[in-house]
């Protein structure tokens, strides 16, 4: 019974060893950076809180980098993004980049649109994977979030501003209004409890 158990353990051992061996000689890709629009951009009614798309103003221009294992510069102009991109929720668009270490192309659904009195607010994710080997190894794909703030200060049919976001880590979770509304009547509760102690 021992000898066995042994031999179970001894296999087990082997094929986790094989496993952890697999992962850790997997190089996911790690990117995160700033970039801004060129050109003029439009959105198809004039109104970016009202339209279902608003031109890329493609190539951008990468304007700061967090961090990153794809060879990106600031100051290029690599960026293309889907020309004009949708900015309704559920909508699918593509954005591409290219560096020295090869072609990167990300695969982006909207997953939460946000509109004020003349913004918009668009946040997106899809999967980023290197199609294009230049040189290194193959990276592997892995999940990407995107994000784009347009705003129209003098309202409808006037210039649009935009700045887009682009990274390999998750953004912060906004609290949802039933979290905050519990938070809040805790806060309400502790005060309470104090002033009845005075």
């Amino acid at each position: 019974m021992r000898t066995l158990f042994t031999k179970v353990l001894g296999i087990a051992t082997i094929a986790a060893g094989l496993a952890f061996a697999g992962t850790a000689s997997a190089v996911v890709i790690s990117t995160g950076f700033n970039f801004v629009p060129f050109g003029t951009l439009t959105a198809n009614t004039g109104d970016v809180t009202t339209a279902s798309t608003i031109t890329a103003g493609a190539p951008d221009k990468v304007t700061s980098i967090l961090f990153d294992n794809t060879g990106l510069i600031s100051g290029t102009t690599i960026i293309s993004l889907t020309d004009p991109t949708p900015v309704t929720l559920g909508a699918v668009f593509t954005k591409t980049f290219t560096t020295l270490l090869g072609t990167f192309v990300e695969n982006l659904t909207v997953t939460a649109v946000s509109i004020g009195v003349h913004s918009l607010g668009i946040v997106a994710s899809g999967t980023i994977t290197e199609t294009v080997v230049l040189s290194g190894s193959l990276l592997d794909p892995t999940a990407v979030f995107y994000s784009a703030a347009y705003t129209q200060n003098a309202g409808p049919g006037t210039q649009i501003n935009a700045s887009f976001n682009n990274s390999t880590v998750p953004p912060p979770p906004v609290p949802e209004p039933a979290t905050l509304a519990l938070l809040g009547l805790g806060l309400a509760g502790l005060g309470f409890a104090r002033r009845r102690k005075q």
